[in-house]
């Protein structure tokens, strides 16, 4: 069985397993283990054999850790939560004295892990304090009620050795230090020292009865949540990933696992695991798979946001290619924000479905009296837009008597409101998005060529989500996200099968389909997992295979192009063309072109 690397132990634990004299061993198979970390010496002096090859063997020389192994393989073969534990045994030195150990089975991950704690002195101590016990038990009708409260403090010691017990079991776990003890009215009961000084807060400062919100300060939907798990039994451990700011001004991010204390339930213990490396190393590889609003790591979405950073730094015109749903608008705002007119405004206008009047109306003002209904004067959206950008979408569909004013406003730079004469000065740029082949337009007549070479300086072209299904798990992500601060319903995951049937699903709307799918599936979910029952009617269905897209003849030759500027490569010519390199291909074969 090969280490699990979430199991290297940091120096800090080994150190701290040393110290309070335990050894960790991962089980390899049958009875043969691996030694993790710096064990303490006593091991090697009951497995001398062990400590040239880190590798040990339970054998007869420890019959009860030996027969152990068998309750130990059930923790380990159902992965439960809970300990399986030996209970004490004591072996003979050479010298006679007597050890004790205590055994410990749980499981961490994918790793089988067996525990073994040197607990002579523990032993010896928690059997002295039963016995002092039961000698005061003995005398408990004759003492009188100052004994009945060393009776009390003693029992009390008990407990708060017990809950000691317990609580080093579950670090071992968890390997977390810091607890909170929160009783039913929210009020914190116990901090540990480790959780004090996680928290920056001196134990001094920590006075009794203090409210959780005013040790733990999240944010609203967070303490939501948190104070929903306190109120009602929690039947499994559950995990809230929140940040705090601690007094001295540091943020951490925490991630508070929640779970009954198995002495009265109507109190919670709570681990507090410090997870700001782990959030900061996320947020690196996170970065790396989003561009502002944009999501997405498979490779056509990487070079579009390559395309991006290059495009943020000069002012020219871009045309956003892509089917209906791919995200045309936000890609318009993502190189707006990573921009230098970032601080102008950012207008956004559909072309599709008004008149000439109206559209024309709507881009360039008008004047009052231009037309009937014309009562003030009225600036258009590209005076709007001064210093910043305009986002002209489906700008396939605009009259053909707008194109006209339109190709003189990006020549001139100015524009010219209706019932005016005058022109105006501008500044802005503008980038258009269309679904159209817009060449095939030109071809028929229905668009302007040279407003489509003023248009289409740059351009980018969106994949669909069909060609990029690895980006699937990151939407589904951010929509489940979404979808919890507006519902308010806590659900983090889908299941296996839920996200089965969204990878199989060819997505004909794309991302904005996925969004919506997701969210319907929210408002019937019942539980905190996204099930296959919970989706809409299409996509229980088996799916359907997808119809190939038109070839055209304008396509062959801007692959025929693309290939030639390329000088062959055909991993630039599909950068070029802003799609992936097996859309590419795909595309080659289907266009009849040759592949090398």
């Amino acid at each position: 069985m090969a280490p699990d690397p979430s199991l290297r132990t940091p120096d800090f634990l080994c150190s701290l397993f040393e110290r309070l004299e335990y050894v960790v061993l991962e089980h390899v198979a049958g009875t043969q283990f691996r030694i993790l970390g710096h064990p303490s010496p006593w091991l090697f002096r009951l497995y001398p054999e062990a400590e040239a090859s880190l590798q040990l063997s339970v054998d007869s020389r420890t019959p009860v850790l030996h027969n152990f192994l068998a309750d130990a393989a059930e923790v380990w073969q159902t992965g439960d939560a809970h300990i399986g534990r030996s209970g004490f045994w004591t072996e003979q030195t050479a010298f006679d004295v007597p050890w004790h150990f205590e055994a410990l089975a749980l499981r961490e991950g994918t790793s089988r892990l067996l525990v073994i704690q040197h607990s002579t002195a523990a032993y010896e101590q928690q059997a002295a304090m039963l016995q002092r016990a039961r000698e005061q038990a003995l005398q408990q009708h004759e003492q009188e009620r100052g004994h009945q409260r060393t009776q009390q403090d003693l029992t009390m010691q008990l407990v708060d050795m017990e809950r000691a017990r317990d609580d080093v079991a579950a670090i071992l776990q968890d390997l977390g230090l810091a607890t909170l003890l929160i009783d039913q009215e929210g009020h914190v009961r116990f901090v540990s020292a480790s959780a004090a000084s996680l928290l920056e807060r001196p134990s001094a400062s920590i006075k009794p009865g203090l409210r959780w919100e005013t040790l733990l300060p999240v944010t609203k939907a967070d303490r939501l949540t948190v104070q929903s798990l306190l109120e009602h039994p929690i039947p499994q451990r559950e995990r809230v990933c929140c940040h705090i700011d601690t007094p001295a001004g540091r943020r951490l991010w925490l991630d508070l696992e929640l779970h009954d204390d198995p002495r009265d339930r109507r109190r919670k213990i709570v681990f507090l695991h410090d997870m700001t490396d782990v959030y900061h190393l996320r947020r690196m590889l996170e970065l790396k798979a989003h561009y502002h609003d944009l999501i997405g790591k498979s490779r056509g979405m990487t070079q579009i946001y390559e395309q991006l950073q290059d495009l943020a730094r000069v002012d020219s015109t871009v045309l956003i290619e892509g089917e209906t749903g791919t995200g045309k608008e936000l890609v318009a705002r993502a190189l707006h924000q990573a921009s230098a007119r970032r601080t102008g405004p950012f207008i956004a206008a559909n072309c599709a479905g008004l008149t000439d009047s109206l559209l024309g109306s709507q881009l360039f003002g008008h004047k009052k009296g231009a037309f009937t209904g014309a009562i003030d004067d009225q600036q258009g959206l590209f005076e709007a837009a001064q210093g910043g950008v305009l986002f002209l979408d489906e700008i396939g569909d605009i009259p053909h008597t707008v194109q006209t004013n339109l190709l003189r406003v990006l020549q001139e730079k100015e524009v010219t409101r209706l019932g005016e004469t005058k022109p105006r000065k501008i500044n802005v740029r503008v980038l258009t998005a269309t679904h159209h082949n817009l060449s095939q337009d030109v071809a028929k007549g229905t668009f302007r060529a040279d407003l489509l070479y003023r248009i289409r300086v740059a351009r980018i072209h969106l994949p669909p989500l069909r060609e990029r299904k690895e980006d699937i798990p990151l939407l589904v992500t951010s929509f489940l996200a979404e979808g919890r601060a507006s519902m308010g319903k806590l659900i983090h995951r889908a299941s296996p099968a839920t996200m089965a049937a969204l990878m199989d699903y060819q997505w004909p709307g794309n991302v904005r389909e996925l969004k919506s799918t997701i969210e319907c599936a929210m408002i019937h979910c019942k539980g905190d997992s996204l099930e296959a029952t919970d989706l809409p009617p299409e996509l229980q269905r088996e799916p359907t295979a997808l119809t190939p897209e038109p070839i055209t003849t304008d396509e062959r030759s801007r692959f025929v192009s693309a290939l030639g500027q390329a000088r062959g490569n055909r991993t630039k010519a599909a950068r070029l063309l802003g799609m992936s390199r097996a859309t590419f291909y795909r595309r080659m074969t289907e266009l009849d072109l040759p592949a090398n």
